[in-house]
């Protein structure tokens, strides 16, 4: 078995508490919810777009990204838990690590483990992998919204993402009303006001940028 997280932290977190101790666990380092992407997932024009999205050499989103996915090719890896919390951010993570699956063709088994924004278990679904592709592309690429999304939670995470995406959104609102705050402080009201988008600082950072730059 293998165990794919979503991100660093939540690595750290787990090796903390001795939480899967002795089982091979890498993480999924990515922020799918901004900037641009492409249709063939790892690909050289894939890892170009997502490395200008984060600011990164290719080599360096290889390093940080890709590599640790080379373990789902390794000898016997009939199996993967993905392991991802439930907010938007987590979400849009899974579709396109569910989408890379799809694409590539694995036919082993694969669970998803939803946890908490404190990385407790919540829930475990078993998910067939096919299909995945076609809603990442529908939902990532053309902005559109796919009929038969099955999981719940990931119908939730591409409901909050339009909602982000839309320029008129909640959070747009939400800095236009605070147009005196100081961009540090309002990443922290917004991180704590708006949990079930799941941003980190670096998104927000962004967005107040872009909204206050419009306006």
């Amino acid at each position: 078995m293998l165990h794919i997280l979503n991100g660093e932290e939540m690595k750290k977190f787990f090796g903390r508490r001795g939480f899967l101790e002795g089982e091979k666990i890498i993480p999924f380092n990515e922020a799918m919810c901004a900037g641009e992407t492409c249709e063939t997932i790892f690909s050289e024009e894939f890892i170009k777009t997502r490395a200008l999205t984060h600011g990164v050499s290719e080599n360096e989103y290889r390093h940080i990204t890709v590599e640790h996915l080379e373990e789902v090719f390794r000898q016997g890896r009939d199996h993967l838990t993905l392991w991802f919390d439930e907010d938007m951010f987590c979400q849009i993570n899974l579709l396109t690590l569910l989408a890379w699956l799809d694409q590539i063709g694995y036919e082993g088994k694969v669970e998803l483990c939803l946890v908490t924004q404190q990385f407790e278990p919540l829930a475990l679904y078993s998910i067939q992998v096919t299909g995945y592709h076609s809603i990442y592309k529908q939902v990532l690429i053309y902005r559109a919204y796919p009929s038969h999304v099955l999981l719940k939670p990931l119908r939730k995470g591409i409901d909050l993402y339009f909602r982000y995406k839309d320029g008129d959104s909640e959070l747009a609102s939400f800095i236009k009303d605070h147009p005196d705050v100081a961009e540090e402080r309002l990443v922290e009201l917004m991180i704590g006001t708006f949990r079930p988008y799941g941003l980190g600082d670096v998104q927000y950072q962004q967005l107040i940028r872009n909204v206050r730059a419009s306006n």
